[in-house]
């Protein structure tokens, strides 16, 4: 077994890699262990109606912070990260208020063209699900800077522990999709809670004080995050949560459902993992990009490597067992689910790698890149998924559609992070000759 292993070197960066995504697994066997008791409680249309709250607060999320949680792990100093940790944490706030009020007043015309005549009510969970969401994405930042991978890990199976009980519980008072809803705030304000004792636990003991002052001189430093990196990050997210929204509203809550659950299945393991790869990428490539930049480009290739290899295995996996298994597991009603998983196969592959290393850009600080990124991937996305309606295609076609125009979006989005490390490479070599 060991020989085998030494192909995939277990340094440090690979240490705190397991440790992360040991709490992502368990999270993920929580959850998709309670999902064929899930599908047979709720209908598709529930898991559809549901699935839109979550691409709706996945969108809005991205502009919580206005992107100023991804600079908390780039200043040498302590006391300048909580400065930005407590701004982006106000702007929040007023955020989450914000987007529930304006989710209130344009419910109307969203509920009648998403098929979706109850979207008036769920603007009190979007202010409570985008400020739990909004939270807990901050103080990851704050969590990942600090290296503390193993309580972060933990609160990724807590969270799942939280959502699905509720999601059950709820389920007996058959109020339809609510109960699914409340289960996901919950589940939020539970990894929530323990990430916010450890900032102010670092806080107390360094006594760091923030000032108005502080908060104004760390917005200045790090205005291109709010400038150039809050629209590529929107667009990010259009480009993978507004599908769902555009396929609910053409082919109504029901095919959504059976798409969220394919995604769930094939999308959320992969993800949680990448994210855990990502986090600790963003940790380790943030102290080298400061103290040793040689190492940057090598622990590029090195994370891309891998985790290429670990995507393909799990997509093989899941894409030669799920389709004869779905129905199954799942209820009569989820079969279709099961060939949806092998459309969307090839863009997750390209989204565990892309997204893995994605943070390169932000590190390289060349979130100019980032913004030519996501205009690029948002129209082809957005566009085929528009070619496939007003060509009349079955929602199958439109799926296929979405899954390549994605994946060349995944391809362009890697390519950049290389082009934007190696350019940081070139520059460090011209420094050293100088020298």
């Amino acid at each position: 077994m060991r020989k085998y292993l030494k192909f995939f070197p277990l340094d440090h960066f690979f240490k705190n890699v397991l440790v992360l995504a040991g709490g992502t697994i368990i999270s993920q066997v929580i959850v998709l262990a309670s999902l064929p008791i899930i599908t047979r409680i709720y209908s598709p249309a529930d898991y559809g109606t549901y699935s839109l709250y979550t691409s709706i607060i996945a969108i809005l999320l991205m502009t919580v912070s206005l992107s100023y949680e991804n600079a908390i792990t780039l200043p040498e100093d302590d006391k300048t990260a909580s400065s930005i940790l407590t701004l982006s944490l106000r702007i929040c706030l007023v955020v989450s208020v914000l987007s529930g009020i304006a989710i209130y007043f344009v419910a109307s015309p969203l509920a009648h063209w998403l098929k979706e005549p109850s979207m008036k009510n769920y603007f009190l969970f979007i202010i409570v699900g985008l400020f739990g969401a909004g939270f807990y994405q901050i103080l990851n930042s704050w969590s990942v800077r600090k290296k503390y991978f193993k309580q972060l890990a933990r609160t990724k199976y807590t969270q799942s522990i939280g959502q699905v009980s509720v999601q059950l519980g709820f389920s007996f008072m058959h109020i339809g999709p609510v109960g699914l809803i409340a289960g996901e705030i919950i589940g939020r304000f539970g990894g929530m809670l323990s990430q916010w004792g450890l900032w102010r636990k670092d806080v107390k003991q360094q006594n760091i004080v923030t000032t108005v002052q502080d908060l104004k001189d760390s917005a200045y430093r790090y205005r291109r995050f709010p400038m150039l990196s809050l629209a590529s990050n929107v667009l990010n997210s259009i480009g993978l949560y507004l599908p769902l929204i555009m396929i609910t509203a053409y082919y109504g809550p029901y095919t959504a459902g059976l798409m969220a659950l394919g995604q769930r299945i094939l999308g959320s393991p992969m993800t949680l993992i990448m994210t855990s790869v990502r986090h600790v990428y963003l940790s380790e490539s943030s102290e080298y990009a400061n103290n040793a930049p040689e190492k940057l480009y090598p622990l590029f290739l090195r994370t891309v490597r891998n985790v290429f290899i670990i995507g393909l295995l799990i997509i093989l996996v899941i894409v030669i067992l799920g389709p004869s298994t779905f129905a199954f597991l799942f209820g009569n009603e989820w079969e279709k689910s099961g060939h949806i998983i092998r459309i969307l196969s090839i863009m997750y592959l390209s989204q565990f790698v892309a997204n893995s290393v994605g943070t390169t850009i932000d590190v390289m600080e060349r979130q100019d890149l980032h913004l030519y990124r996501e205009i690029i991937r948002t129209v082809i996305i957005i566009g085929a998924l528009l070619y496939g309606e007003l060509s009349k295609q079955p929602a199958e076609t439109a799926i296929l559609y979405f899954s390549l125009a994605s994946t060349v979006g995944y391809v362009l989005h890697l390519g950049l992070s290389w082009f934007s490390i190696k350019k940081f490479k070139g520059r460090e070599n011209q420094y050293k000759e100088r020298g």
